[in-house]
């Protein structure tokens, strides 16, 4: 299941439930997300889940970038929460648009309950 997706043109983040624990995991699925076409690095934390790349925007292959995690045991099938996949990144954009208007929202309810909180305190004191 994808936890969490970042991604700006060149630069794609995904934090991945299934590899949370799997250090193991970690050298064959470097290897392997750099053969995805486009790929020029990948870095992988297993203690967050946590995989980046970087990749040229004119030769990545999101399908490929995705199948790769599945046949790496990272994801499991497409029910699990795996974004869409398209023929460019740009689908990848529009997933991250989303989750960051989720977590804007969510910050801003936060930011609105913590700042009552405070102004109810100083009310008491």
């Amino acid at each position: 299941m994808v936890l969490h997706l970042h991604h700006v043109p060149g630069r794609l983040r995904v934090c991945l439930a299934n590899l949370i624990g799997h250090s193991r995991a970690i050298i064959p699925l470097h290897s392997a997300l750099l053969a995805v076409p486009g790929v020029r690095s990948a870095s992988i934390n297993a203690h967050t889940g946590s995989v980046t790349v970087l990749y040229h925007r004119a030769d990545f292959d999101l399908e490929a970038f995705w199948a790769t995690l599945r046949r790496q045991g990272c994801l499991s099938d497409q029910a699990s929460g795996e974004p869409e996949t398209s023929r460019s990144a740009d689908s990848v954009a529009t997933v991250a648009a989303s989750g960051l208007g989720q977590a804007l929202a969510s910050a801003l309810v936060k930011s609105l309950f913590d700042r009552s909180a405070l102004s109810l305190v100083k009310l008491l004191t």
